[in-house]
């Protein structure tokens, strides 16, 4: 446990400290625990049946100006007795947490949770990148039966994204995460210190005004100038070393603070760049299932493409054909009256009126030659 998770982590060592210096601050500071009334408290007082002239004859005399100065002299020392206390006990503390800062100052277990509170802290964020990028790779395994090429590099692109996607939340969110959980817990590391070190300069002053009350209580009271001198002296000089011993102690306080969270940020950074580097890692796996599924689905719409393509030239050689056919059809009618013509000019050549017609022939022809 460690001064690094006290605003991330319940429990920490932080909130430890909070705790634990704040019950010290009350066991500390007096005049804070309020006595139970008694019954006897409580109760109404009788009736006063004194009669006026016993009240007269039993009554106080005035307190002379003498007493009147001896009871401000005493509540003047108890005061001053209390306001040293008090600034003692806030300087008490002061220290108390520097020791902590000494005690508990392991960098590396620090680092270490702030690796683990970072990485819930991106847990939600980085399983929704990862099933974002689990859809988009299912989708481009399907895109090659349902689409064709181009619909196969849109699904391709967006599933990149998506993988970069998850790449960053590993990596850059994580250590960005780091980093702000680092410079927040040692902003409220030295705001905590900074109120210490403020209790203690007050209590200090205090003492040193309530020295000087005292001081004058003591002239009222008639109490010897050589005497009063001396003890103003003296309490002027403890309530200022006090002063000057809370500066001290706060400026040690910001050292040490500046120091812890120096070397827990070199801690840090390294676990940051493993953070970074897994992520590409991961990037360059989830690239290559990109690319596989790519391939894949290339492969599907082509031979889609394939498939189209060979029913679309069986579509046309059948339509082609069905033409040639209908031609056909169309031909043998005419081709029928063509030969029947001819089978007829053949009959007619062959009867006598023919052969008149048409000119010597025959063994006639011959003898005529």
């Amino acid at each position: 446990n460690t001064p690094c998770s006290v605003v991330p982590n319940r429990g920490s060592i932080m909130a430890r400290i909070v705790l634990a210096l704040t019950l010290l601050s009350l066991l500390c500071l007096p005049g804070l625990a309020r006595p139970t009334p008694s019954p006897e408290d409580s109760t109404q007082p009788a009736e006063d049946s004194t009669k006026p002239a016993e009240k007269e004859a039993t009554a106080e005399p005035k307190p002379s100006k003498k007493d009147l100065a001896k009871q401000a002299l005493s509540r003047a020392t108890e005061a001053h007795k209390e306001a040293l206390e008090h600034a003692d006990g806030a300087i008490k503390k002061l220290e108390a947490f520097i020791h902590l800062l000494d005690d508990h100052a392991d960098a590396k277990t620090a680092a270490a949770g702030l690796e683990e509170s970072a990485q819930k802290h991106i847990a939600r964020r980085g399983e929704k990148a990862e099933n974002s990028f689990q859809g988009r790779l299912g989708t481009l395994a399907k895109s090659g039966s349902s689409g064709g090429s181009k619909a196969v590099a849109a699904a391709t692109k967006k599933a990149n994204r998506a993988a970069k996607d998850v790449e960053h939340s590993a990596g850059d969110d994580k250590a960005k995460a780091m980093r702000e959980q680092r410079k927040h817990i040692q902003k409220a590391t030295k705001e905590y210190a900074n109120t210490l070190a403020s209790e203690a300069h007050e209590g200090a002053r205090a003492a040193v005004k309530a020295a000087y009350a005292l001081e004058r209580a003591e002239r009222h009271a008639g109490v010897k100038e050589d005497v009063y001198e001396r003890a103003l002296d003296r309490n002027t000089r403890i309530g200022e070393g006090m002063e000057d011993q809370a500066k001290d102690l706060q400026d040690k306080a910001d050292d040490k603070i500046e120091k812890y969270f120096d070397t827990l940020e070199g801690r840090s950074e390294p676990l940051e760049d493993d953070a970074r580097e897994e992520a590409a890692k991961h990037l360059a796996e989830e690239r290559g299932a990109v690319r596989g599924a790519t391939k894949q689905a290339g492969e599907e719409a082509e031979k889609v493409r394939m498939a189209a393509k060979k029913a679309a030239a069986e579509a046309k050689a059948e339509a082609k054909a069905s033409k040639g056919k209908e031609a056909s059809d169309a031909a043998e009618p005419t081709e029928s009256a063509q030969k029947a013509k001819d089978d007829t000019k053949a009959a007619d050549g062959a009867s006598p009126d023919g052969a008149n017609a048409g000119g010597a022939s025959g063994p006639s022809a011959f003898a005529a030659a």
